[in-house]
C-alpha cells in the first residue's frame, strides 16, 4: 500500500472494505483501499473476488448450471489486512456491505477481537455496491485530509441514509436460481418479459415497478433517478453486470438529466450479479 497517494502514515487512518463495495481498481489505488476479498463457490469450486477469479471468468460461469453462492470473507482476510495496516496506522476504519444481507461486518468484528489493544471501528453501510463504495471514499477522502476518527464517523452517519439506489434486473431467471423469488413469480415474470426495477435505501430493497421491455426499464430508471435527485448537486455511480456499452450510454443520458460531475461507472460485482444476473444496471447517487 501507498502511503503517500492517500496521506497514510505513521499515527493516521487506514480504510479497510470488502470487494463488494464494487469500488473500480484506479479509485481502490488512489486512496489506497484496503479490500477483502469476497467468497464466490460454483459447485466445489471456491474463489476469492477479484483474487481466484476475475469479473470476465465470473459471468462466464454465471451462465452454467451450477448455482453460484457468495460468502463473506473469511476471518483470516481480516486479520491479515488489519495486521499489515496497523504497522503503519493508529486508527482502521472498516466500511463493508449491509448486515442485513451479508456476514461480513460480523467476521470483521471477530477479526478485530484478534487485536484487542487497536483502534479498529467496524461500519455497517446498509447498503451494497457503490452505496457502499460512496461511504468508503467519503471516509478515505476525509482521512487524507486529516480529519479525525470521530469526525469521519459522523459524515459517515450523516452519508448513510442520503444514499439511494435504483436498479433494473434484466432477467429473472437468476433471481429463480438464487431462491430470490418461487418458481411460479419466475414463470409469470418470463413469460410476460417482466423487468423489474428495485430500489435500495439503508438496506431496504423494494421493487418500485415493473416494465415489459429492457429499454423500457432503463428509461424508467432515469426517470426515477431524476425524480429523486431533483436540482440538487449529486455524486453518481452507474453499476452493470457486464453491461458495459449500455452502461456507459446510461452514463451520457443521466449526465443530460442530473447535476453532477463525472459519474463513476463500475462492474456491479459477484455479490449482486449472483442474483440480478448479467445485465442487471444501477444507478447510485446522494447529495454533495
Amino acid at each position: 500500500m501507498k502511503g503517500t497517494k492517500s496521506g497514510i502514515m505513521k499515527g493516521g487512518i487506514g480504510i479497510v472494505t470488502d470487494s463488494g463495495a464494487s469500488l473500480p481498481q484506479e479509485l481502490i489505488e488512489e486512496y489506497d483501499i484496503a479490500v477483502a476479498p469476497l467468497g464466490i463457490q460454483f459447485g466445489s469450486d471456491t474463489y476469492r473476488d477479484g483474487v481466484d477469479i476475475t469479473r470476465g471468468e465470473f459471468y462466464e460461469r454465471l451462465e452454467g448450471p451450477d448455482v453460484p453462492l457468495t460468502s463473506q470473507p473469511a476471518p483470516a482476510e481480516f486479520i491479515s489486512i488489519y495486521r499489515r495496516l496497523l504497522e503503519r496506522v493508529r486508527t482502521i476504519i472498516s466500511i463493508h456491505i449491509t448486515s442485513t444481507g451479508s456476514g461480513t461486518c460480523q467476521v470483521a468484528n471477530l477479526a478485530k477481537a484478534s487485536f484487542p489493544d487497536a483502534d479498529i471501528e467496524v461500519v455497517d453501510s446498509l447498503s451494497a455496491s457503490m452505496g457502499t463504495g460512496f461511504m468508503v471514499l467519503a471516509a478515505a477522502e476525509a482521512a487524507r485530509c486529516g480529519k479525525t476518527k470521530e469526525e469521519i464517523l459522523r459524515i459517515l452517519a450523516e452519508l448513510r441514509p442520503r444514499i439511494s439506489a435504483y436498479a433494473v434486473i434484466k432477467s429473472v431467471k437468476h433471481l429463480l436460481k438464487s431462491g430470490r423469488i418461487h418458481k411460479g413469480q419466475a414463470l409469470i415474470a418470463s413469460l410476460l418479459s417482466i423487468k423489474p426495477l428495485v430500489s435500495v435505501k439503508e438496506g431496504v430493497v423494494e421493487v418500485v415497478d415493473r416494465v415489459r421491455t429492457y429499454q423500457a426499464a432503463l428509461d424508467r430508471l432515469v426517470v426515477l433517478t431524476r425524480d429523486a435527485a431533483g436540482d440538487s448537486r449529486v455524486k453518481v455511480s452507474v453499476v452493470h453486470g457486464n453491461a458495459l456499452a449500455e452502461a456507459k450510454r446510461l452514463c451520457e443520458r443521466l449526465k443530460t438529466v442530473l447535476n453532477c460531475g463525472e459519474i463513476i461507472l463500475s462492474d456491479i460485482g459477484p455479490p449482486l450479479a449472483v442474483h440480478g444476473g448479467p445485465g442487471i444496471i444501477g444507478v447510485v447517487f446522494h447529495p454533495v
